[in-house]
């Protein structure tokens, strides 16, 4: 009878794992377009921004879920606290960021606040309540740039964007402004919005933070604005910050995750100011060139729909090579919950819809307790994004805008499952009962 010595036995059981391993390897799909590091690097230089590494990341779905964080990293705060928003309302929510803003003020930290201008007026006793402290504001839009010199351009200097950074170390961005609308977390009809955040611990934080310092001294300080771009440009010109990071370290084989990766910890902040860049909205073509390289699905959620011409034709190309586009916006029931224009907005939305639903799209309104004011985006399951920027015209070309986009399989699930939590309460829009398209027009903006 044949029988095998020890170390034969050993060399047959080594060529089948090889073989194990090599039938593995052969099964995996080819890594997808937007994983491409190729692609990475391009987008590293259109979108202005870097692939970065976060820590932690977590999707905090609403108000609800968000808020906490906010209050804690507040809390937490040592060095800094440095943040954008749209507005802040007269509310127990303002009370209690006036009074902890103040508190740690006093504790040595340095506090610095951009906001809308124009919106300020809204709340002058806070904004006096924090230059009586030494807090300082900048107000980005203010009336005499917005609204004097032609009231029918009021968008073309608009603050959009809401993010959120302490001591450079953890932050967040999403579409909330400090309200209590927004901390309810959407869970009661017009007092409360339906908004997602996503949160970053770790390099990524450093980054957001040193785009704030550009932002902050573009005008106040040439030396620290010239200081900040510097680093952020050299930042940009790699494929990953911190610099001496290997993408590959962060992508693994997982035939159990979307087209057989796993991403762990990757993510990219998006952010545009375009009235002080020449016009050039550098978030646009993250979102152009993604779903340009979709092939199952995208996903995307928006308070309103009116597309501009370069979101609409990614969008119908999209649809035309068979990919599953989903947009989401409010119904005009939960648009009208929008205290000021929201009837207006849902007319010059639902007279987009016939084109939409004509080249493939598919549509969905969304009736939930309160109105949507989330920015989701998903594509493949393989990137994710929350922030401010709507499929919308002034969010393309004018708004200052941002987001962090997520590679990281586990936080694109979260997306993933926010959707579907959406989606069921949603009603598609059919063809059959939707009127004429009327052409995007600049009466009413984002909200």
């Amino acid at each position: 009878m044949f029988r095998l010595c020890t170390k034969q036995r050993i060399y047959i059981v080594l060529f089948l794992i090889l073989c194990g391993v090599a039938r593995a390897d052969d099964a995996l799909p080819p890594l997808h377009p937007i994983l491409e590091p190729a692609f990475q690097r391009e987008l590293n230089r259109a979108t202005d921004s870097v692939l970065t590494v976060s820590d932690d990341i977590q999707v905090l779905v609403n108000g609800t879920a968000s808020y906490p964080v906010r209050w804690r990293m507040l809390e937490e705060a040592r060095k800094s606290i440095h943040f954008t928003t749209m507005y802040i309302t007269k509310d127990d929510t303002n009370k209690k960021l006036a009074d902890l803003l103040v508190r740690k003020k006093r504790e040595g930290l340095d506090v610095k606040i951009i906001v809308f201008g124009t919106y300020a007026l809204g709340n002058m006793p806070f904004y006096k309540q924090m230059k009586n402290n030494g807090i300082e504001v900048e107000k980005y839009g203010t009336v005499s740039e917005v609204i004097l010199p032609d009231p029918t351009h009021f968008w073309k200097k608009h603050l959009h964007d809401k993010y959120l950074v302490v001591d450079g170390k953890e932050a967040l961005a999403g579409g909330m402004n400090w309200s209590a609308r927004y901390e309810r977390g959407g869970t009661d009809a017009k007092v409360a919005w339906r908004d997602t955040d996503i949160y970053v611990q770790g390099p990524q934080a450093a980054i957001m933070d040193a785009e704030f310092a550009k932002r902050w001294n573009r005008d106040a300080g040439k030396e620290a604005f010239d200081t900040a771009d510097r680093d952020l440009e050299a930042a940009y010109a790699q494929l990953m910050f911190p610099a001496d990071l290997r993408y590959e370290d962060f992508i693994s084989p997982d035939p159990q995750a979307p087209y057989g990766r796993r991403v762990r910890k990757l993510t990219r902040f998006l952010y545009q100011q375009p009235h002080e860049n020449g016009g050039v909205a550098h978030m646009t073509p993250f979102f152009k060139e993604t779903m340009d390289r979709a092939k199952s699905h995208i996903y995307w959620q928006s308070i309103s729909i009116r597309p501009a011409p370069v979101q609409k034709q990614a969008l119908f190309d999209a649809a035309k090579r068979g990919v599953d586009v989903r947009l989401m916006t409010n119904s005009k029931r939960n648009m009208k919950m929008i205290p000021i224009g929201g009837g207006f907005i849902y007319y010059l939305t639902q007279k987009q819809y016939r084109p939409l639903l004509e080249a493939g799209l598919r549509i969905f309104e969304y009736s939930g307790n309160a109105p949507m004011h989330a920015k989701g985006f998903l594509v493949d399951d393989v990137v994710a994004a929350v922030g401010s920027y709507n499929a919308t015209f002034t969010s393309e070309k004018y708004y200052t805008e941002s987001a962090i986009a997520t590679y990281d399989t586990d936080a694109i699930q979260a997306v993933k499952r926010m959707f579907d939590d959406d989606f069921a309460q949603c009603s598609e829009v059919m063809l059959k009962d939707v009127g004429y398209a009327l052409e995007p027009t600049a009466e009413s903006g984002s909200k």
